[in-house]
């Protein structure tokens, strides 16, 4: 049942985007940047669902996948255009360019708080604390960048975008409430 909803969550947004007039004679460039990041917002629909306690985790694994995603999203986006993607991560660019910024930059927080676990000096709670907080502001402002973006994913693909920041964010809470019920 959750390999098909997750099935589901990724083929969903990734047809609607490669299908989109926006893509038709792009460069392959543009491609694989539309590719990278609509896989990677589907997963971050998905990750909270895959929150466990154990060594490496598909949470951890998956995590990890999205940010090589964001990075070849990025790097893409430097292929095509460098100009304009040096003036997105300036000061002076677009809002969903810097939420972008913000999203990646909690990314990179959210996957070394997970790799670092064991050995930072903090209490599992304060961790699991920090660890979600990230998240949230991963998913986001994640989501809140592909909405704001003009591209493949307008529409339909909006709907569905929202769709899934609404499942990762209500998934954060479920996961700290499925480990408490464990716990006891």
């Amino acid at each position: 049942m959750l390999g098909a909803a997750a099935c589901a969550v990724v083929a969903l947004p990734l047809t609607l985007a490669l299908t989109d007039r926006h893509l038709a004679g792009a460069s392959a460039a543009l491609v694989v940047s539309t590719t990278a990041g609509t896989l990677a917002a589907a997963a971050l629909a998905l990750q909270p669902l895959l929150a466990r306690r154990r060594q490496i985790t598909p949470h951890q694994i998956l995590g990890s996948v999205v940010l090589c995603l964001v990075l070849v999203h990025v790097g893409a986006l430097f292929v095509e255009a460098p100009d304009d993607a040096w003036f997105a991560l300036s000061p002076d660019g677009p809002t969903r360019a810097r939420m972008a910024l913000f999203a990646t930059l909690a990314l990179f927080g959210v996957v070394a708080l997970g790799a670092l676990r064991t050995r930072l000096p903090i209490n599992a709670g304060t961790w699991r604390l920090l660890h979600a907080y990230l998240a949230v502001v991963v998913i986001v402002l994640g989501i809140g960048h592909a909405v704001l973006t003009d591209g493949a994913l307008d529409g339909a693909g909006t709907t569905v975008l929202l769709v899934l920041g609404a499942i990762g964010l209500i998934g954060v809470p479920a996961a700290h409430v499925v480990r408490a019920r464990r716990a006891r």
